[in-house]
């Protein structure tokens, strides 16, 4: 929560199933309303009348959901809380008594605070999420009903059990079936759909739930996509103490998906194997290692959103002043070409051919991630690592 003065008048809303309390900051102004139709219209009206513009609120299951879209398409702005940021801010100010009326009023005080606001969110995207919850619901129930068959004897028990089974089958499928359908609709959306979907272990469904989830992907810098998901280690130093880092908080669904996709690449990919293998090598416990995997994975998502290109693997630059084979400051003397897999050499590496031009002083080769032409300096660091190994051409 970014902290600073706004001139805004603000307001807070503590949402409940059946009512909203309302409270607007720096005033004794509040009031009750109804949680429906009727009951937004009369909030409004009593915002308006009090010059409200700015309006914070709670997530709580989703029963703000409907105030919040009501809100932000009468032209308010809408900062919604994570319920822990609003107790941590109420226990910055020393609060201790909970109720809806001092949570409305604290709602507002954290709201006061915010500088900047996050743009609304795309309808589009809303609705295909509310049809992604309605997949990943239909396939908890699935799985369950699979568990409750696997510990049922009764034979008529287990026939109405395989009837419920069908059903939620035939539902997942057409749900899954439908969201991809409805993201390929969109030309951005569906061109992101393809980009992801392209990378080692994202299949479809981990692809549909990353474009919507994870809108910001291609936007973002270096590190903030791992960090959004929750895969990111956190320094804990203090003077002369250095403390073990930790993974915490992120979108827990995305980081779902992505540690499925992440256990798929480890296998399928030789790059990220290979990664993992030396990690493991280490002494890494195995956690430790698919975490890894998976800020490893989350970086080629975002450059390739970026980018509009599917390769899975963007080289770094090197600190010898090596470029990649496709890569270069000026006119290249010859260019890389990587051949197909029936073609690579032993042990998974990547055979690299040659092309018109003069020839070059050497190639390396590597785990088949890239292919990167080496200046003697890169050549003799790699070699006293024994990670690469060099061929004269």
């Amino acid at each position: 929560m970014e902290h600073g003065k706004t001139s805004t008048t603000t307001a807070g809303v503590d949402v409940s199933k059946r009512h909203l309390d309302a409270a607007v900051h720096g005033s004794e102004d509040e009031a009750r309303f109804a949680n429906d139709a009727e009951g937004f219209s009369s909030l409004l009206a009593w915002l308006a009348d009090r010059s409200v513009r700015r309006i914070g609120m709670e997530a709580t299951g989703g029963y703000e959901k409907g105030l919040r879209s009501f809100l932000q398409a009468a032209g308010l702005e809408v900062v919604l809380h994570q319920p822990l940021e609003v107790r941590l801010f109420a226990r910055l100010k020393r609060q201790r008594a909970k109720n809806d009326r001092c949570d409305a009023r604290m709602i507002a005080a954290a709201t006061a605070q915010v500088e900047a606001v996050k743009a609304a969110a795309d309808p589009y995207l809303c609705e295909l999420a509310e049809r992604m919850t309605a997949y990943e619901q239909a396939a908890d129930l699935l799985a369950q009903m699979k568990t409750y068959r696997e510990h049922t004897r009764l034979a008529d028990l287990k026939a109405d059990l395989e009837a419920h089974i069908a059903i939620l089958a035939a539902r997942k499928k057409a749900l899954a079936a439908d969201l991809v359908r409805r993201i390929r609709e969109r030309p951005g959306l569906g061109a992101r759909f393809d980009l992801l979907a392209s990378l080692p272990g994202i299949g479809a469904i981990n692809a549909a739930g990353l474009v919507i989830r994870m809108p910001e992907l291609g936007a973002m810098d270096h590190g903030q996509p791992a960090a959004l998901i929750g895969v990111a280690p956190f320094d804990r130093d203090s003077g002369e103490w250095k403390g073990q880092r930790f993974i915490g908080g992120g979108r827990a669904r995305p980081r779902r998906m992505l540690y499925m996709a992440a256990l798929a690449a480890r296998r399928i990919d030789p790059g990220l194997k290979a990664f993992a293998d030396r990690l493991a090598a280490r002494g890494k416990p195995p956690k430790v290692v698919i975490v890894a995997v998976m800020r490893n994975s989350s970086r080629p998502q975002t450059s390739s959103s970026k980018e509009e290109h599917p390769g899975p693997h963007q080289p770094n630059p090197d600190p010898h002043g090596c470029s990649p084979s496709k890569a270069g400051g000026g006119p290249p003397t010859s260019r890389s070409v990587v051949l197909p897999r029936a073609k690579r050499g032993e042990g998974g590496s990547r055979v690299i051919a040659r092309r018109k031009g003069p020839p070059a002083g050497r190639i390396m080769r590597q785990a088949p991630t890239r292919a990167v032409r080496c200046c003697p300096a890169a050549i003799a660091e790699a070699r006293s690592r024994r990670r690469w190994r060099c061929r004269r051409r």
